[in-house]
């Protein structure tokens, strides 16, 4: 078995695939960039001409969609339902309200103030999967669930030819078995941008999300805001923990779990991560502590 890397980036992010085969990996590898960038045409709220801000401008009506676009919706409304709301799609107008209405690259702090539109009840998505319509009654954001969804794409078409493991900024999906060892070695890095890892964990057939508070963060009006709005409250979510790690076996479910636990705090988070089947996460909090379930202590590399 050979390994073989590919990385570039996408989606705003550093993409970096590996690949344990006995085949060409190299060739099987070059055609992921095209396979992300297809999908991105379609999901990106910054690209006017995606398939989503297209949707985005036809609130109220019923829209035929790919399947691309269907599947998303399908898991934020999913995403929503389990978390009972924490994670909610209908976030875009509280996002670009609060200023991030670019790609993160380009949003910059400002001493404009903002004001907080009203939530929209994300049970007011409608979808009919025999039609492949949607009708949703605000805009919809699906990057909570986007870049889960695929890696988990691209995962499922590579691991037929050996073990890989798919990173798209942070959202991993790790399929099939290694030759040698027990599964892939992931780092919990040490949250804004600071040099080194928590601990380092090993993934075998399960995916790893990390989310956080300390990235996608600015400045409106002399106040600070990020990029985990809260739907109680429209605007950037009040909590003690800078980033959370979640390892769930579908990595779309690993990210609203990981909004979910930013959304609760660290105590009461991780004690609804307990209650989640085959769930558990890594929490880094403002006083610097580090708190895990025990489910994710067990997979601590030794």
């Amino acid at each position: 078995m050979t390994r073989f890397t590919v990385a570039f980036r996408a989606m705003g992010c550093q993409v970096n695939i590996w690949l344990e085969t006995d085949q060409d990996g190299q060739r099987l590898l070059q055609a992921v960039p095209a396979e992300v960038e297809a999908i991105e045409a379609v999901l990106s709220r910054f690209r006017p001409e995606s398939e989503l801000s297209r949707l985005n401008q036809q609130p109220g009506q019923w829209v035929e969609v790919s399947e691309t676009l269907l599947a998303n919706i399908l898991a934020a409304k999913q995403g929503a339902r389990i978390t009972n709301g924490l994670y909610h799609p209908l976030l875009l107008d509280a996002l670009v309200a609060a200023g991030y209405d670019r790609s993160f690259e380009q949003v910059e702090s400002s001493e404009e103030s903002i004001s907080i539109p009203q939530v929209t009840d994300w049970q007011e998505i409608q979808v009919n999967i025999a039609q492949r319509k949607v009708c949703i009654p605000a805009p919809i954001d699906v990057g909570g669930v986007a870049k889960g969804w695929t890696a988990e794409q691209i995962a499922k078409r590579l691991s037929v030819y050996g073990a890989c493991l798919v990173d798209i900024g942070g959202d991993m999906a790790a399929r099939g078995t290694l030759e040698e060892s027990a599964g892939w070695e992931v780092a919990v890095a040490e949250p804004g941008g600071r040099e080194g890892d928590i601990v380092h964990v090993v993934v075998h057939n399960a995916s790893i999300v990390t989310s956080g508070k300390d990235f996608r963060h600015w400045q409106r009006a002399g106040q600070n805001h990020h990029h985990i709005i809260d739907p109680r409250t429209g605007k950037s979510a009040e909590t003690d923990v800078v980033a959370v790690t979640v390892m769930h076996p579908y990595a779309p479910t690993a990210e609203v779990y990981a909004k979910a636990v930013m959304l609760l705090g660290s105590q009461d988070g991780l004690a609804w991560i307990n209650q989640q089947p085959n769930a558990s996460a890594l929490a880094v909090c403002d006083d610097g502590s580090v708190l895990a379930t025990h489910a994710f202590e067990l997979c601590f590399v030794q």
